[in-house]
């Protein structure tokens, strides 16, 4: 099987995941409600032109990117039916960050904890879940570049 269509599989998999179906039940409602639905789709047309301008490699303005988060906030803040679809879509991209973590790794092989720079509070749980990834498989380890060793992430962790 080709990697695209092992892609497109995964693709057909994601798609039957609870996440993906709480987010089109989300937007079903939003869409069934007119008030919500203007407002909504206005945001999204917005967001297709950025998303649109980053794919031809075009930098965004960062005031037309604050905007944009902005609007989004007061949507959330406006219309229940349309924070919801956000909560519903933000669960979402924490499996689609799973997903491209397990491809890195994949590709890249699985660093371990002490490769990371973590707090030694964290380096436990991290590398538990390093080892879940991997699926007890033993993986190669990843070589992390001599400039990113020792980084100390302390005041971007809560």
């Amino acid at each position: 099987m080709s990697y695209l269509a092992k892609a497109r599989a995964l693709g057909e998999a994601i798609a039957q995941t609870p996440e993906v179906q709480a987010i089109k039940a989300a937007e079903a409602e939003i869409m069934a409600d007119p008030v919500s639905r203007a407002a909504f789709l206005q945001y999204q047309e917005k967001e297709r032109q950025l998303v649109s301008a980053q794919m031809l490699s075009q930098i965004v303005p960062e005031k037309e990117a604050l905007a944009h988060l902005e609007t989004k906030i007061k949507l959330a803040n406006k219309y229940p039916l349309i924070r919801e679809f956000f909560a519903q879509q933000q669960s979402f991209d924490k499996i689609m960050a799973m997903v491209q973590l397990a491809l890195t790794t994949t590709i890249h092989g699985l660093p371990n904890a002490d490769q990371l720079p973590l707090p030694d509070g964290l380096k436990k749980m991290a590398q538990q879940l390093l080892d879940t990834i991997s699926g007890g498989k033993q993986m190669p380890p990843l070589e992390v570049p001599a400039d990113l060793k020792g980084i100390d992430l302390k005041g971007f962790l809560p």
